[in-house]
C-alpha cells in the first residue's frame, strides 16, 4: 500500500510539474507575441529633403536672431533619413556643414543649439500642442549635449517625461547630427507622423527651420494608367497617361520629378525607351524596339512629390527645462512648410508581337466599325426610301 501511494505521489508531483511548466512556457509565449505585436512599424531608410529653407523667428522679437543663426549653418537642414527597427526611431540630420564645430558653443553662454522632432502619435489631430503629442529633441548648451523628451498638452502645458545626457562624439558629425527616440517611451505606436526641426537661441530670441510632416509607416505609391492594361506592340510607341496615388490617402499636391530609377538592376533600358513628356500629371512616351521580346515589364520610376504641412512651435529651448507652460500668444501661430518625399513606383507595359493584316483590320473596325455601319445604315436607308418611292411613281404612271 505505500508503495502504490508513493508512486501515486510522484504520478501526482510529476503531472503538476508538467502542468506548471506548460503554463509558464504558454505565459512566456504569449508575453512574447505581446512584445512583438506592440512594436512600432518597421521601415527602410527613407528621406525629406528640406527646400524650403524658412527660418522662423518662435519666440523673440530681434530679427537679428535670423542672421545670426544664418552665419553658423547651425540649423540649416539639407535634407532628414530616418528609419526604425520598431523598437527606435533614427534620424540623421544633414547640413553643408556644422561649422564652427558644434561644440564650440559649449562655452558660450546664453547660446543653445538643438535638433528635434515633433511626434503625432495618433490619429487625433485635436490631442497635443497643434497636434503634437511629443516633443523629442538634443540639445547642445552648458558644455553637455542632453536629450529630453516632453508630453504635450492642447492646453500649451508641456511636461518632462525623460531626459539623458548623450554622447557627442555619437551624435554629431563633421556635417550631420544624429538622433534615436527609444519608442517605448511613447508606447510604441502603431502609425504616426513626424515633424524635424533645427532650433538655435540667444538668451530670449529664438529661429526655428522645419521639415514637413512624415507618415509612418511611409507611405507607398502607385502609377495608375489610362488605360490601366498598356498592350504595345513591337516596333511601335505610345503616349501614356497616367497619375499618381498614394496607399496612405493624404493628397498629392503637386509631382516635382520623375526619373527612371537606375539603381534597380532588373530593367534594361535597351528594351524599353522611357521619354518623361511631362511631369505633372504624368506622361510618359515608351519606344518598343522591334528586337524586344514578348512579355511583361516593369519600368522602375523615382517619384519626388512635394508636401505641403504646417509646422508648429513648442516650447522654447531656452525655458524651463522641467515642465512649465508656451506662451499662450503663441498658440495661434502655424508657420507653413514645403517638404518633399521621394519613393519607388513601377510602370508596368506588356508588349505583344506586331499586328497581321487581320490585327490591322480589327484595329480598323474597331475605330472606324461604329461609324462606318451608322454611315452604311443612313445610305441603306436613304437608298430604300428613294427606291420605294420610284416604284411607287412607276406603278402611278402606268
Amino acid at each position: 500500500m505505500y508503495k502504490y501511494r508513493l508512486k501515486k505521489s510522484i504520478f501526482i508531483n510529476f503531472y503538476v510539474i508538467i502542468i506548471i511548466s506548460f503554463l509558464l512556457l504558454l505565459i512566456l509565449t504569449l508575453y512574447a507575441f505581446h512584445k512583438a505585436i506592440a512594436l512600432s512599424p518597421r521601415f527602410q531608410i527613407q528621406e525629406t529633403n528640406n527646400e524650403d529653407h524658412k527660418l522662423v523667428l518662435t519666440y523673440g522679437n530681434s530679427e537679428a536672431m535670423k542672421d545670426l543663426a544664418r552665419e553658423s549653418n547651425y540649423t540649416d537642414m539639407l535634407a532628414v533619413d530616418y528609419l526604425s527597427n520598431g523598437k527606435t526611431l533614427d534620424a540623421t540630420f544633414w547640413f553643408k556643414g556644422l561649422t564652427p564645430d558644434l561644440a564650440s558653443i559649449y562655452n558660450e553662454p546664453f547660446r543653445k543649439v538643438a535638433y528635434g522632432l515633433l511626434i503625432d502619435a495618433d490619429p487625433d489631430g485635436k490631442t497635443g500642442y497643434n497636434g503634437a503629442d511629443y516633443d523629442y529633441y538634443v540639445l547642445a548648451a552648458d558644455g553637455k549635449f542632453t536629450g529630453y523628451l516632453y508630453q504635450l498638452s492642447l492646453t500649451g502645458g508641456y511636461r518632462l517625461l525623460n531626459h539623458t545626457e548623450v554622447s557627442f562624439n555619437s551624435t554629431s558629425g563633421p556635417n550631420n547630427v544624429h538622433l534615436s527616440l527609444d519608442l517605448s517611451s511613447i508606447n510604441y505606436p502603431s502609425k504616426y507622423d513626424v515633424l524635424f526641426y533645427t532650433a538655435e537661441s540667444f538668451k530670449s530670441n529664438e529661429v526655428r527651420e522645419y521639415t514637413d510632416w512624415v507618415n509612418i509607416p511611409p507611405p507607398k505609391l502607385e502609377m495608375i494608367t489610362i488605360p490601366n492594361n498598356i498592350l504595345i506592340r513591337q516596333g511601335q510607341e505610345q503616349l501614356i497617361p497616367a497619375r499618381v496615388v498614394s496607399s496612405s490617402g493624404f493628397p498629392i499636391e503637386s509631382i516635382i520629378n520623375v526619373t527612371l530609377n537606375n539603381l534597380y538592376l532588373g530593367f534594361n533600358s535597351s528594351e524599353l525607351h522611357l521619354g518623361i513628356q511631362r511631369v505633372q500629371p504624368p506622361l510618359f512616351k515608351i519606344t518598343v524596339p522591334q528586337q524586344t521580346a514578348v512579355g511583361t515589364y516593369t519600368v522602375p520610376l523615382i517619384v519626388k512629390i512635394r508636401e505641403p504641412s504646417v509646422a508648429t512651435i513648442t516650447k522654447p529651448i531656452s525655458s524651463n527645462l522641467r515642465g512649465g507652460m508656451v506662451d499662450r500668444v503663441q498658440l495661434s501661430k502655424k508657420y507653413p512648410t514645403i517638404g518633399s518625399i521621394t519613393l519607388p513606383v513601377n510602370l508596368t507595359i506588356t508588349v505583344i508581337p506586331p499586328s497581321t493584316i487581320s490585327d490591322q483590320f480589327k484595329d480598323f473596325w474597331g475605330t472606324y466599325g461604329q461609324f462606318i455601319g451608322i454611315f452604311a445604315g443612313g445610305f441603306v436607308g436613304a437608298a430604300s426610301v428613294e427606291l420605294f418611292n420610284m416604284r411607287k411613281k412607276s406603278k402611278e404612271n402606268k
